[in-house]
């Protein structure tokens, strides 16, 4: 995995500890002498431990594709670990003693004290951590791998797991003679498929429970009293987690599918400050999930709110999906907003066979050297057609007005209006969607001359209409007439208000419950903006404590 010896990454990625640093992480651990071949830990382990080399080495393995390869070997004064170690998930692959060697072991346990408490340490540790598992991810490894075909709703529904949580997966699509052989090795037929294979497991049509639960996604929440529940891990539920873990609050995050929200959808964002280069929406959302983890916040997925109710105590009893019940102070809405589909006959029998709400590298897949329809005219419609012109032999954009700036930024106008494989569709939408198992055609209806026309395409993807996710909330939480969540100002005239004194800035109808970013009723639709209302959520969440005493 090492590259060339003048790559700027192996120097952030295997980086020598200097004296101080061997002596601090000494302190922390325990020296163990190790035997040559001694497994330090493998592949799939739970809650493995850290290794420092004193001297001697150790031998890095991974063995996704079914057999085991090197991947490196840490020599004195180097360690093991990448960003599993952050998450908590399993590890990727195997740790084995490179000669007789002399190590320092630090406990799962310790490492997150570490790395919130020993800054001169853990950025260097993090900044290598995440830099392998980039090496790591562009080598030959395979991460999970799945088996079925592009117009496989449930492999996409695998596949989008994947993408949202960063879980490295290569894609096999059966279609293909290679793929289909390989399966066959697998001792599976296609009528199995989806299949999955994380290195020996093999399993056929897993749920996304089992998925999940396998992959150390889903975890078992602890029987305490928590600060805040976080519900929705998209910018304002990740910012809110961020903020609340690193002022102590002892934080939960819960999302049905994983990190990212509405924004681990866009390929690229670039109106977002700090990145003049633009970041994809699942990158900007893997570094927040990471940021909580490092301050101590806990995650699990995919997991959807039941129920939720107050107790005599002035505590919120939430009920989750799989049964478990979670006791907390405090409660944050994030659940954002999803887009609608359109309402015509198909758009849900279609729905991941060629209809689709997002726009990444999972759905591109389906449009190369085909036609590509988005229909939307804000910023998301706009990242949509951008990143599907570079797959697509033509983009067809459909407005139904007739000006492209009414809703989407100057920059992206200009460079549809600029692009020669989009074509801007003016005062048009779709009229009915074909297809017998996918989608084959799309007929475009003209709003002004009221002409229909009839276009091969393999895939519609739809950014209209955004949906705010409060179907799951308490009557007791009062919404607008666009079904938002109503905070703060807007409740203080509520009758289901009742108390004296004046609901905090993000505060529902419901006291001690808030609600940050798309979810909540007056918001601008932007990353920054969720982000922020999500930082201002811990900030509210401070202020009930305080005044209740609870702190």
């Amino acid at each position: 995995m090492r590259t060339d010896a003048g790559d700027n990454r192996n120097t952030t990625a295997f980086p020598n500890l200097d004296d101080y640093e061997m002596e601090c992480l000494e302190k922390l651990g325990t020296l163990r002498t190790v035997g040559d071949g001694e497994v330090l830990f493998q592949s799939g382990d739970c809650d493995y431990s850290f290794f420092v080399i004193k001297s001697g080495g150790i031998t890095i393995t991974e063995s996704s594709s079914g057999s085991a390869r090197v991947v490196v070997t840490h020599g004195a004064r180097e360690f093991t670990g990448d960003v599993s170690m952050l998450t908590g998930r399993p590890a990727v692959v195997t740790a084995i003693a490179a000669g007789d060697s002399e190590v320092i072991e630090i406990t799962a346990c310790t490492i997150r004290y570490m790395l919130a408490e020993l800054p001169h340490i853990s950025d260097k540790l993090l900044d290598a951590f995440q830099v392998r598992r980039k090496l790591l991810e562009a080598s030959d490894f395979l991460g999970v791998r799945v088996f079925g075909t592009v117009d496989s709703k449930e492999a996409l529904r695998l596949r989008e797991f994947f993408y949202k949580n960063n879980v490295t997966h290569t894609f096999f699509d059966i279609a293909d003679d290679v793929s289909r052989n390989a399966l066959d090795g697998l001792g599976f037929a296609a009528e199995d498929a989806p299949v999955i294979a994380c290195s020996e497991h093999v399993e056929s049509k897993p749920s996304l429970a089992k998925v999940a639960e396998c992959l150390g996604i889903s975890r078992h929440i602890k029987d305490e009293l928590y600060d805040v529940l976080i519900v929705g891990a998209g910018p304002a539920g990740l910012a809110s987690a961020v903020y609340g873990a690193s002022e102590g609050l002892r934080t939960l995050v819960v999302d049905g599918v994983g990190p990212g929200g509405q924004a681990g959808q866009s390929s690229k964002i670039e109106n977002y400050m700090g990145f003049p280069s633009g970041v994809s929406g699942t990158e900007l959302a893997n570094l927040g999930f990471l940021q909580a983890m490092k301050f101590g916040a806990e995650f699990t997925a995919p997991v959807t709110v039941r129920s939720m109710s107050c107790s005599e105590d002035g505590n919120h009893c939430v009920e989750l999906c799989t049964g478990q019940k979670v006791r907390t102070k405090t409660v944050l809405i994030a659940t954002g907003a999803s887009y609608r589909r359109l309402p015509i006959e198909g758009c849900e029998r279609l729905e991941g066979m060629g209809v689709y709400f997002s726009a990444t590298s999972v759905e591109a897949r389906v449009c190369r050297d085909t036609t590509a329809i988005v229909v939307g005219g804000g910023n998301s419609a706009g990242q949509a057609a951008m990143y599907l012109s570079q797959h697509a032999k033509r983009v067809k954009l459909l407005l139904r007005g007739n000006d492209i700036r009414k809703s989407m930024s100057e920059y992206f106008a200009r460079r549809i209006e600029q692009s020669d494989v989009i074509d801007i569709v003016h005062e048009s939408e779709v009229e009915h969607l074909e297809g017998n198992g996918r989608l084959e055609k799309v007929s475009i209806r003209n709003n002004v001359s009221g002409d229909c026309e009839s276009i091969p395409c393999s895939g519609v993807f739809i950014f209209v209409g955004a949906k705010p996710h409060t179907e799951w909330l308490p009557e007791e939480i009062e919404l607008d007439s666009h079904g938002f969540v109503l905070t703060g100002p807007g409740v203080r005239n509520s009758q289901r208000w009742t108390l004296e004194r004046e609901p905090c800035e993000l505060e529902t109808t419901y006291p001690g419950v808030f609600a940050a970013g798309d979810v909540r009723s007056g918001t601008t639709k932007r990353c920054a903006f969720a982000a922020g209302d999500g930082a201002l959520g811990i900030t509210c969440v401070h202020q009930y404590l305080s005044r209740t005493g609870r702190a």
